[in-house]
């Protein structure tokens, strides 16, 4: 079994993409349910990065109905606030960097995936070969765990 350590948008696209290619994988995340805390603003996904990943888990189509193409437009500013650049996306553009919200992409994911898959409420500590310690006391055994909890990852190689 794969540990993933981390429900943002990189351990829930793995779960989903493991999912899709019929391996077993849970995903440990601390936050004590999908609506503990604010998700953020925008994330960009990229034709050739994030949008990859999304066909790679069956989901290209879904993130398109959810992104907005305003997203891709660009605006550059001095210190002071004004404005040195401005490229406005045409409405018939490619969408190659649209913006979703956060609160969107992680629903559109979680809803992709098994039910029990994301193991709420597990603060992940250390890992002591293939067995999992979390702050609550409980363990988890597993055969490869991912560290996918951004800068604060403190996983290791079951």
């Amino acid at each position: 079994m794969i540990a993933i350590i981390g429900g943002g948008p990189g351990g829930l696209t793995l779960a989903r993409v493991l999912h899709v290619h019929g391996i077993a994988a849970v995903v440990y995340e601390r936050d004590a349910s999908r609506d503990a805390r604010d998700q953020g603003s925008m994330l960009d996904l990229h034709t050739d990065t994030g949008q990859a990943a999304l066909r790679a888990a069956g989901l290209e189509q879904e993130f398109l109905r959810h992104a907005r193409r305003e997203g891709q437009d660009l605006r550059m500013f001095d210190f002071t606030g004004a404005l040195l650049l401005q490229e406005d996306t045409p409405d018939d553009a490619p969408m190659a960097r649209p913006e979703i919200d956060r609160a969107d992409l992680r629903e559109l994911l979680l809803r992709s995936l098994p039910t029990g898959t994301v193991r709420w409420g597990s603060a992940f500590q250390y890992a002591d070969g293939h067995t999992l310690h979390f702050a609550d006391g409980s363990t988890a055994t597993c055969d490869l765990l991912v560290g996918a909890d951004g800068a604060n990852s403190r996983s290791a190689r079951c």
